[in-house]
């Protein structure tokens, strides 16, 4: 078998590294090249499992669920989400917040606590709350309610929300933070 000479543009091999988020090598000889060529192919290699179930960031899917019959809301959540760069689907009911999350795989499920009523709020949490256990996801869900009573908080971390948080006075700056930032976890203080 005959060895085969293959022209690179070492431009290219610049901007690829950059890409990869390596530092290019300063001196791009043959065998300089070469090495480039190694290190972004096990570079590629190494994540190709990870980039086949895993988003930008360290995201499971880059995808959130948006639930809530208000149409502003649902709009302002979209625009900000995408800033950030999540793929946002809405739902504006429990049958369509079901329907997709039967059909995709997300990192939140941001959910207004009254979507159309208390009761199919609290349905849809603990639906969603059952897929995510049972199929061992990653996925978060957010509550976002306009309500004052301390009786939904309770009711509603119990029942598998990882956060709670009011529709107070900068919500969705609250809200967009601990998403970008992935704080989910340890910002249940937020919710107070």
């Amino acid at each position: 078998m005959a060895e085969e000479k293959v022209q690179i543009d070492k431009k290219i091999i610049q901007e690829l590294f950059k890409l990869a988020e390596l530092s290019p090598p300063k001196e791009l000889s043959d065998e300089a090249l070469f090495e480039c060529l190694l290190k972004l192919k096990n570079l590629i290699n190494s994540d190709s499992d990870a980039a086949q179930n895993f988003g930008d960031n360290g995201r499971e899917t880059n995808n959130i669920l948006v639930v809530d019959d208000i149409g502003i809301v649902t709009y302002q959540l979209k625009v900000l989400l995408k800033k950030i760069g999540y793929n946002v689907h809405v739902a504006k009911d429990i049958f369509g917040a079901l329907n997709s999350f039967a059909n995709n795989k997300y990192d939140y499920i941001i959910m207004d606590l009254f979507v159309s009523t208390e009761q199919e709020g609290y349905t849809l949490l603990h639906e969603t709350k059952k897929i995510i256990t049972k199929n061992e996801l990653k996925t978060k869900i957010i509550v976002i309610t306009a309500s004052n009573k301390a009786e939904n908080k309770v009711k509603c971390l119990n029942g598998g929300a990882d956060i709670y948080l009011k529709k107070d006075t900068g919500w969705q700056d609250k809200l967009i933070d601990m998403v970008e930032n992935n704080t989910t976890n340890t910002v249940l203080e937020e919710a107070e």
